[in-house]
């Protein structure tokens, strides 16, 4: 982070720009409050819900809403969203729907398949030739 720090808050003749330095402090506080309310949203939520007798699927449904929710917070304050927090937030809330809805498919083995076929071929594209060759 200190690496990336410096590299953008340097001006075109390469010395330092606070204003540029203000900017970048300025984002980083606003992204560790960001963490904090969203660490206490997570925690009201699963105490209220354990407390409410609320079930599995709608629990999880919650926690998947906050996630994604907080993650579109942070993109309308121009704060980094964090890519892995929309996947772990798509993941509650697909599996908050697939409790809530008693699928009889169980969606573990479906999760599985599909991260193994996504891993096959962002392998492929990404080298942009077949595996033997």
């Amino acid at each position: 982070m200190m690496k990336q720090m410096m590299h953008s808050c340097c001006g075109p003749d390469g010395k330092p720009d606070f204003d540029k330095m203000a900017a970048f402090v300025e984002q980083q506080d606003r992204s560790s409050v960001f963490d904090v309310i969203g660490w206490a949203l997570f925690f009201i939520w699963v105490g209220f819900a354990w407390l409410m007798g609320i079930g599995l699927g709608y629990g999880l449904l919650g926690v998947g809403l906050l996630t994604l929710g907080m993650q579109g917070a942070r993109y309308l304050y121009r704060v980094r969203v964090e890519g892995f927090w929309i996947i772990v937030g798509l993941a509650f809330v697909v599996g908050g729907f697939w409790e809530a809805w008693n699928v009889a498919i169980p969606l573990a083995p479906i999760v599985l398949i599909a991260l193994g076929i996504g891993l096959l071929l962002w392998r492929v594209f990404r080298s942009g030739k077949a595996p033997a060759d």
